[in-house]
C-alpha cells in the first residue's frame, strides 16, 4: 500500500507514525498456524500404518475417515490464516490504530481509537506480535478481545512508539 493510499485515509488533524503487515516464519513460536500442517502430517503418516495391508471393518473405516476430513478441515483453516495474514496491513496514526484486509470485493478495514489502548503487549511468535486493545463486543460485553497487530517485524520499535507517540487519552 503506498503512501498516498494512507494519508487519503487520514483526517485532517491525523499523523501516520507507522505502518507495516505481518510476516510469520516458519518457527515452532508459530505453532498455531503451524498446527494443522503438523496434524495432517502426522494423520496421513498414521493412516498409512493403518491401512497398510489391513482390512478394516465398516465401522473403523468410518472412523478413519472422519479423522481425515476433520484434519482435511483444519489444513484448510490454517491454509485462509496463512492467506489472510498475507492479505492483513497495519496502520498507527496519532489518533487511531488501523487494520485492513484486502479482499476479492476490495479493502475491508476497521479502525480503533487510541483511546481503547491497554500497554503493549509483546507475544513472542517469530517475529514478535504486539497486542494493545481491549475490544468489548457489543452483542456480549462480558466478551472481551484482545487485538494488535501480528507477526511484525520492528515490534520494539512498535511498541516505544505506542507509548511515547500517543496524543490524547492520559496514559
Amino acid at each position: 500500500m503506498t503512501a498516498k493510499f494512507w494519508q487519503d485515509l487520514l483526517e485532517p488533524d491525523e499523523d501516520l507514525l507507522w505502518t507495516g503487515r505481518p510476516k510469520p516464519k516458519l518457527s515452532l513460536r508459530n505453532f498455531q498456524l503451524l498446527g494443522p500442517f503438523v496434524g495432517a502430517i502426522g494423520t496421513v503418516i498414521a493412516g498409512v500404518f493403518v491401512l497398510q495391508g489391513n482390512s478394516l471393518p465398516v465401522s473403523q473405516s468410518v472412523v478413519v475417515a472422519v479423522i481425515v476430513a476433520l484434519v482435511a478441515l483444519s489444513l484448510l483453516r490454517g491454509m485462509t490464516r496463512l492467506t489472510d495474514l498475507r492479505r492483513t496491513r497495519y496502520a498507527l496514526t496519532n489518533h487511531r490504530a488501523l487494520f485492513f484486509k484486502l479482499t476479492r470485493d476490495g479493502t475491508r478495514a476497521k479502525a480503533f481509537p487510541r483511546s481503547a489502548e491497554t500497554k503493549p503487549d509483546l507475544r513472542p511468535t517469530s517475529p514478535p506480535s504486539v497486542f494493545f486493545i481491549r475490544h468489548e463486543q457489543a452483542d456480549n460485553p462480558a466478551r472481551t478481545a484482545h487485538l494488535g497487530f501480528e507477526y511484525i517485524e520492528d515490534s520494539d520499535r512498535l511498541s516505544a512508539l505506542m507509548v511515547t507517540a500517543y496524543k490524547g487519552a492520559p496514559r
